[in-house]
């Protein structure tokens, strides 16, 4: 009889495990697990795990909101709405609902939203219909058990149809300065066209590297596209991707570029891609490009370039090549 007590005890344990396990995706804000933000169940098949389908809702860390974001659908801008040549409109629709048991403020809420291999950036607009969240001293409240949904606008650029859209959602609640932020991924409307690979050889060793390589920490500056000379000046731009490899969220991208021109590297520009919306996390097992603009002196071209980057923590890279 001992026998058979003990093995009921056991069975009733695992039973007891199984169902608590099953149970950590409930509503209440009070049994959320504590910790980094994280998807309140796992992905679907597919995608990183770390990472929710659109239409889908998660917690905000530890707090009393979740959050969904709906599939991105293709949009007519507004009038005044000033999207780059060959950019299209997409609205990207999202909901935070407030489990708790009190009214409360509306958190501080961003959304980024990049786009294939490379992780393109997008353009945000607003107007009719796609006004966003409200700014944070307008203090709107929401009921518990209420969602507030909001509309906002993104430009994706040329070629981006069918493509992955990786959504970042941050929010920060009233008095604090650290945000929560979830994934989100889906597709941009439309049928689906040739991605970049994202992949590169990298260096053997070493911090210097060809414009086009990828480092072995994942950072990536393409060669220059130049535009025509204008007063003895070359407008330029560069994509600077930062891949990250680990099962975490990376911090956005907090690179200051500095353009050096010629054998004396003489310094024609320096720029700093992370600063507001270009510095959203990068999700787990994803990449993000930032279009970084310079300028140049038309008597360097053609000739050689230095790229320097400088991470937050201090680390440098450089990269070489040519500017034709």
């Amino acid at each position: 009889m001992k026998t058979a007590t003990l093995a009921g005890t056991c069975a009733t344990a695992f039973l007891a495990l199984v169902l608590a396990g099953c149970s950590q995706d409930g509503t209440s804000a009070a049994s959320s697990p504590a910790g980094p933000s994280r998807p309140a169940a796992a992905s679907p098949a597919g995608l990183t795990n770390g990472i929710a389908a659109l239409g889908s809702q998660q917690q905000l860390g530890d707090t009393a909101w979740k959050a969904t974001v709906r599939a991105l659908n293709t949009t007519t801008p507004p009038p005044g709405a000033l999207l780059p040549a060959g950019w299209s409109a997409v609205r990207v629709r999202v909901g935070l609902t407030n489990t708790g048991p009190h009214v409360a403020l509306l958190p501080d809420t961003t959304v980024t939203v990049r786009v294939g291999g490379l992780g393109l950036e997008t353009k945000p607009f607003t107007g009719q219909g796609v006004g966003g969240f409200p700014e944070p001293d307008a203090a709107a409240k929401v009921k518990p058990g209420n969602t507030f949904t909001a509309d906002l606008g993104v430009a994706v650029p040329p070629h981006s149809a069918g493509q992955r859209a990786t959504v970042t959602l941050e929010a920060t609640q009233a008095g604090l300065a650290q945000a929560d932020a979830v994934f989100f991924e889906g597709k941009v409307p439309g049928s689906s066209a040739p991605t970049p690979s994202t992949s590169a050889p990298t260096a053997a060793g070493g911090a210097r590297l060809s414009l086009g390589q990828w480092s072995p920490d994942g950072i990536r500056i393409s060669p220059l596209q130049l535009a025509a000379d204008n007063n003895g000046h070359r407008e330029a731009s560069l994509d600077l991707s930062v891949r990250n490899d680990s099962n975490a969220p990376r911090s956005g991208m907090g690179i200051t570029v500095r353009v050096l021109v010629g054998t004396e590297l003489t310094t024609a520009d320096t720029a700093s891609a992370g600063l507001g919306y270009h510095d959203a996390p990068i999700a787990p097992h994803r990449t993000a490009t930032h279009t970084v603009h310079i300028s140049v002196p038309s008597r360097a071209v053609p000739g050689r370039v230095t790229v320097d980057a400088e991470q937050r923590g201090g680390n440098r890279l450089t990269f070489e090549g040519i500017l034709k």
